[in-house]
């Protein structure tokens, strides 16, 4: 038997994708004949299927994934046991009662006021010089 909320979040991918309601999709529906999946997006559920559960889906195991409890219990299976992950127990951390010192307080750094821009010096027209005869 699969866990639920693996098979849950599996049917939500499919969903999502064929933007259908979570609903209408079972775990005995076949992913091509039932839900019309073709090659790619068969390929493509199985990326975000490893990328959601953090598992490595060897080609090898594709032919085997045909239907939507298949993928489940495959994932199922992949996934670390809660049992076999070592639980290290973490080093206790002693509360203490020293308090650290305040950080020093930065001075506001004075902004200098933007020098005033300098208007150009107004074009000298040249008037032409009235030719002699």
């Amino acid at each position: 038997m699969t866990d639920v909320t693996v098979a849950t979040q599996i049917i939500q991918s499919l969903a999502t994708y064929l933007k259908r309601a979570p609903s209408s999709i079972t775990e005995s529906h076949h992913l091509r004949d039932d839900l019309g999946l073709d090659s790619v997006a068969v390929i493509e559920l199985l990326f975000e299927i490893e990328d959601r559960f953090k598992i490595q889906i060897p080609d090898q195991d594709l032919p085997g994934l045909s239907t939507v409890g298949s993928v489940a219990a495959y994932v199922q299976q992949r996934l670390p046991s809660p049992s076999s992950v070592s639980a290290k127990p973490k080093p206790s951390v002693r509360a203490t009662t020293k308090k650290k010192a305040p950080a020093p307080k930065k001075t506001p750094v004075s902004k200098k006021a933007p020098a005033p821009k300098k208007k150009p010096a107004p074009k000298k027209v040249s008037t032409p010089k009235k030719k002699k005869r």
